[in-house]
C-alpha cells in the first residue's frame, strides 16, 4: 500500500479538510441554535443536525491539529499486546502436550474490590475468591505438583495507585 499520506501535499489537504469540517460543524450548530427548540421538545431533525455538528467538529479538529500525523504508527505497550500463540503438539499416542511456561510464583492478595485473588507473578489472574482461606487452598493445590511454584500471601487489601487494570498492590510492607 502506498503511503499517500506522508507527503506535504497530503498534509495540507488533510488539514484543509479539517478546516472545512469545522466550518460545517459551525454551520450545523448555528442552525440548531437558530431553531430555538427547548431540549424537552427537540425532534429528530434537531438531534440529527446536532449529531452532524458534533461529528464534524470532532473529525475536523483531529484533522486540523494532526494532519498527516493522524496516520503515524505508535508503539503499543507490552501490557496491551497480544500474547504469543501457544504451541500444541499431538504425539502419536494421542496425548496433547501444551508448551506453557510455569509461573515463577503465585501471589495471593486482595484486589481493589476487596475480593481475594490468586495471580501469577507475571500478573495473570488465576482465580477470584471470597475468603483468604479459599484463595490459599487454591494456590496450594496449584503448586502441589513436584516442582510447582511457591506462593506468597498478603493480608492487606490492595490500594488503588492509578492502575488501569483495576488491581494493584500497595507499596507498603514489601
Amino acid at each position: 500500500m502506498a503511503a499517500w499520506h506522508r507527503s506535504r501535499r497530503a498534509d495540507i489537504g488533510l488539514r484543509a479538510t479539517g478546516l472545512l469540517l469545522c466550518w460545517v460543524s459551525y454551520t450545523a450548530m448555528s442552525q440548531v441554535v437558530a431553531m430555538h427548540v427547548s431540549p424537552h421538545k427537540a425532534g429528530i431533525l434537531a438531534y440529527g443536525i446536532a449529531a452532524v455538528g458534533f461529528i464534524a467538529a470532532s473529525a475536523g479538529s483531529a484533522l486540523t491539529l494532526w494532519g498527516r500525523h493522524l496516520f503515524d504508527e505508535i508503539e503499543v505497550s507490552a501490557r496491551w499486546r497480544g500474547r504469543p500463540d501457544l504451541s500444541v503438539s499431538i504425539p502419536p499416542g494421542g496425548n496433547i502436550e501444551m508448551d506453557i511456561p510455569e509461573p515463577a510464583m503465585l501471589v495471593v492478595g486482595r484486589d481493589i474490590d476487596g475480593d481475594w485473588t490468586v495471580r501469577e507473578s507475571a500478573g495473570m489472574l488465576l482465580g477470584r475468591f471470597s475468603s483468604a482461606q479459599a484463595a490459599q487452598r487454591f494456590a496450594e493445590a496449584e503448586r502441589s505438583g513436584a516442582d510447582g511454584p511457591p506462593f506468597r500471601s498478603r493480608a492487606r487489601p490492595a490500594v488503588r495507585v492509578g492502575s488501569r487494570g483495576g488491581w494493584a498492590w500497595s507499596a507498603i510492607g514489601h
